[in-house]
């Protein structure tokens, strides 16, 4: 129950934050859309980084910006792929929800393999 809840936080903060960040690409004018919002999810799974995993500090930040930008990546594919464009017509809804999901399943396979880690040590 713990989990789900959890994942349920994450689901909300991702989604809450994404019109955020990706505002942030309108203030700075950089017209490099993609960039901003990798660098602004990534800062966000780097503060969920420092939090809950505890590695070292350049590890908590790789695994950080390589889970945002698979996750951005995998939901500017499914985006592009228009599954539903009678209801989502500029592919928006499907990249919010795709981008936390995925974000959502790689943390999870962090956890599993933290997890791993950490019992293959005890013996």
């Amino acid at each position: 129950m713990r989990k789900l809840i959890t994942y349920l936080i994450l689901f909300i903060l991702y989604c809450l934050l994404t019109f955020p960040i990706a505002s942030i690409d309108d203030i700075l004018k950089t017209d490099n859309f993609y960039l901003v919002t990798g660098l602004g999810f990534g800062i966000l799974n780097s503060i969920i980084a420092f939090i809950i995993l505890k590695w070292k500090d350049s590890l908590n930040i790789i695994t950080a910006f390589s889970i945002a930008f698979i996750s951005l990546a995998i939901a500017y594919l499914l985006m592009e792929l228009r599954w539903t464009p009678d209801w989502d017509d500029y592919g928006m809804i499907t990249a919010i929800s795709t981008n936390a999901i995925s974000s959502i399943i790689l943390w999870e396979i962090t956890f599993q393999i933290k997890k791993k880690y950490r019992h293959s040590n005890e013996y």
